[in-house]
């Protein structure tokens, strides 16, 4: 019997999501985003591609009928110009990688697995860094977008609810993304009634190159 909750929770909600929402955003025949018409007070500093970004994450998966969260926390590396790398640390060791090429799991024992992959994996990580970096343009086309009114600088609030006709609300009903000079924190509310919160914390930017090893995975070189 499989159990909703059996998918390791370093591939966290928000990486599953998106990669849903591959098969439902269209891509425009130039490749330019939309504009999301939103205040600067709901913009978090921007991440350039010659920089990184890390943290640690604390991933609460609460699902209906059960009492207490599930719980996963570890650290992330986020570089727009490579992909993303989510390092699950407890409960259970392993590493995500994500980038053009598409999702690769890392096991504690060595070993590799691919998780999905595929030719539209670039646009997959501009969508995964547009969230984890506060960019709301990529989003628009299939998120009504707003800005919490009650929000003063340098803390905002933006709500995503999903478009009725892009078949989005069949996975989340509503997204909201809290922060300050960067993205602080993540929930994701189901229609199932489940709901994900990804917490963000101790965010420092850098810049490029990346260290040895990350870069190592990151270019999909797992020898």
């Amino acid at each position: 019997m499989t159990h909703r909750w059996s998918v390791p929770l370093a591939v966290s909600a928000l990486t599953l999501f998106l990669v849903a929402m591959l098969s439902v955003i269209p891509t425009r025949a130039d490749g330019t985003a939309p504009k999301a018409d939103l205040p600067s007070a709901a913009m978090p500093t921007p991440i350039s591609d010659q920089q990184y970004l890390t943290g640690t994450f604390a991933l609460d998966r609460h699902l209906d009928g059960f009492d207490a969260p599930l719980t996963s926390t570890g650290e992330f590396t986020l570089s727009p110009s490579k992909g993303l790398i989510w390092q699950n640390l407890k409960p259970f060791p392993d590493t995500t990688v994500m980038n053009d090429h598409g999702i690769t799991r890392k096991h504690d024992d060595g070993t590799f697995e691919t998780i999905a992959s595929g030719a539209r994996f670039h646009q997959f990580i501009a969508l995964i860094s547009a969230v984890l970096a506060g960019n709301w343009d990529p989003l628009s086309d299939q998120f009504t977008i707003t800005p919490a009114k009650t929000a003063t600088a340098p803390n905002w609030q933006v709500t995503l609810a999903p478009k009725n006709s892009n078949g989005l609300s069949n996975l989340v009903s509503q997204i909201i993304v809290k922060g300050d000079e960067f993205v602080t924190h993540v929930t994701l509310n189901k229609p199932s009634g489940d709901r994900d919160e990804i917490t963000l914390n101790d965010q420092k930017r850098h810049d490029l190159p990346l260290p040895t090893d990350l870069a190592k995975l990151l270019s999909g070189n797992f020898d």
